[in-house]
């Protein structure tokens, strides 16, 4: 399954090193990529993904999910 969203606060390498070992830390999570240019964020998984999970999750870290339309 591939999921992809947009997260706005995204602007450093910091930034993609956090959102990618939170939402690489679900347990059916193969692969998260983060393009910090395009402030977007690529996952790769086993199963659907609860998009609100990794919305709460991010937020605790202080970055928004932005669901495309």
């Amino acid at each position: 399954m591939e999921t992809k969203f947009t997260v706005p606060e995204i602007s450093c390498g910091h930034c993609k090193e956090t959102i990618e070992s939170t939402v690489g830390s679900i347990e059916s999570v193969l692969s998260v990529t983060v393009d910090i240019d395009q402030k977007s964020v690529d996952v790769k998984s086993t199963s659907d993904l609860d998009l609100s999970l990794i919305s709460e999750m991010l937020d605790e870290q202080g970055y928004t999910v932005v669901q495309p339309s």
